[in-house]
C-alpha cells in the first residue's frame, strides 16, 4: 500500500502533532507501507535528515499566488504517475490547497484536526468551507474536535473519524508512578502547558494561594516555555515564591513529571491533551478542567478529577482531596495506566488509521 502525507512544515519531532506523524510513518514502514512525505516549507529539521523518509520540500508561500498552487500540482500529478492514490493531509494551508488539487487529478484527500480550532480565522473558515467539498474524510483526534469540526468547517457527519493519540506504554519502574508513601519532599502539584493565556496557569497559581493560605506546605512546578514574566509577577502579588517554580521549557518534560504528586491541566481549550496523556503514563492523578477532549480522557473520580474552567475553588479542593488521600491517589494513577493501556495504545492507533485508509482508497468514503 501506498500513502502520501503533506504537512505545512515539520518543524520537530517533539511536537504534538509532528510526534504522531512521526509514530504513525514508523508503524506503516514497518508494516511494508511505501509512504511519501512532502511539507509546503522547509524547516532545519526537514532538511536535516533524521526523518524516517526522504521529505519533498514543495516551496509552497502564500496560497494566493498561482505558483504556489502549480507547485502542487506537479506534485500531485507525480504521486499520481507513482501509483499514490490518497494523500493524508496536516495543519491548515495544506489542508486548503491539497483537496481540490489532489481531487483534480484523481487522488483523495484526507485531512486531520488535533484542536478547537483556535488558529480559526474568518478567512480561513471560507476557504476551508469551499474546499472541504473536495475532501474524503477528516481525522479528529477527539469526539469533541471532531463535533467542533463538523459545526465549524461544515463537513457531514460520515466524513468525521475518531481516532485518538497513540502512546507506549510505560510500566512504573519505582521512579515512575502514583505518589509513594511518606514523600521525603513538600507534595509537588505540576502542570507541563506553554505559558499562554488559553492554559489558565494563572488560575492554577490562585488554587496555590488557596491552599497556602489552608496552612499546606506545597510546592508548584510550571514546566512549559513561554514569557514567564506576568505569572512571575503574580506569583509575588500572592506571596508564593517560596512555593513556585517555574522552569521554563525542558528537554525531558517527563522527568519532571515524575516528581509530581497531583499533575494538572487547566486550560479553556483542549483537543487531545497531550500532557494529560504523559501524565497517565507516569502513573499520576490529574486534576484537571472538563473542556474539550478533557473528559474523553479523564473518567472524573476514576483516573483523575474534572473541573470547571475558571473555578479555583474547586481545582484547589480537588488537589487538596487528592494530597490528602494517598491511597486515592495511587489507585488514580494505576488507572490512568491501564486506561492508557487499554484505549490509547499505539498499535490500536495505527490500526485505526490503516483500516481507514483501506476503506477509503476501496471507494468506501461517503462523498
Amino acid at each position: 500500500m501506498k500513502l502520501s502525507i503533506v504537512m505545512d512544515q515539520y518543524n520537530n519531532p517533539y511536537a504534538g502533532t509532528e510526534s504522531q506523524v512521526l509514530k504513525l510513518v514508523r508503524g506503516l514502514l514497518e508494516r511494508g507501507w511505501e509512504v511519501r512525505f512532502a511539507v509546503l516549507r522547509g524547516t532545519d529539521y526537514s532538511r536535516n535528515g533524521d526523518f524516517p523518509v526522504p521529505i519533498d520540500e514543495l516551496g509552497v508561500g502564500s496560497l494566493a499566488g498561482a505558483q504556489s498552487w502549480l507547485r502542487v500540482l506537479r506534485y500531485a500529478r507525480q504521486l499520481k504517475v507513482e501509483g499514490y492514490c490518497l494523500v493524508h493531509v496536516f495543519f491548515n494551508d495544506a489542508s486548503i490547497i491539497c483537496p481540490p488539487i489532489m481531487r483534480l487529478v484523481g487522488l483523495r484527500t484526507l485531512i486531520s484536526r488535533r484542536d478547537m480550532g483556535f488558529w480559526y480565522t474568518r478567512a480561513y473558515l471560507m476557504a476551508l468551507r469551499v474546499t472541504g467539498r473536495f475532501v474524503s474524510g477528516a481525522v479528529c483526534n477527539s469526539r469533541a474536535v471532531a463535533e467542533y469540526t463538523k459545526q465549524m468547517e461544515r463537513l457531514p457527519a460520515g466524513k468525521l473519524h475518531v481516532i485518538y493519540n497513540g502512546y507506549t506504554h510505560i510500566e512504573s519502574d519505582g521512579r515512575t508512578g502514583p505518589v509513594a508513601e511518606n514523600p521525603p519532599h513538600r507534595p509537588v502539584v505540576g502542570i507541563v502547558a506553554n505559558l499562554r493565556p488559553i492554559k489558565r496557569i494563572d488560575d492554577l497559581i490562585r488554587a496555590t494561594a488557596i491552599l497556602v493560605n489552608q496552612g499546606r506546605d506545597i510546592e508548584l512546578r510550571i514546566v512549559g516555555g513561554g514569557d514567564p514574566v506576568p505569572y512571575q509577577k503574580l506569583v509575588d502579588n500572592l506571596e508564593l515564591t517560596r512555593n513556585v517554580c517555574l522552569t521554563g521549557s525542558v528537554q525531558a518534560p517527563e522527568q519532571e513529571i515524575n516528581n509530581f504528586d497531583v499533575a494538572v491541566l487547566c486550560s479553556e481549550s483542549e483537543g487531545f491533551s497531550n500532557a494529560v496523556i504523559e501524565y497517565m503514563r507516569a502513573g499520576k492523578p490529574v486534576v484537571c478542567t472538563r473542556t474539550g477532549g478533557n473528559p474523553e480522557i479523564v473518567a472524573d473520580g476514576v483516573n483523575g478529577f474534572l473541573v470547571e474552567v475558571g473555578d479555583t475553588g474547586s481545582l484547589a479542593n480537588r488537589i487538596a482531596q487528592v494530597l490528602d488521600d494517598r491511597e486515592l491517589g495511587r489507585r488514580m494513577g494505576e488507572a490512568g495506566m491501564d486506561r492508557l493501556a487499554n484505549k490509547y495504545s499505539l498499535d490500536t492507533m495505527l490500526r485505526r488509521h490503516i483500516d481507514l485508509y483501506q476503506s477509503i482508497t476501496q471507494g468506501a468514503d461517503t462523498e
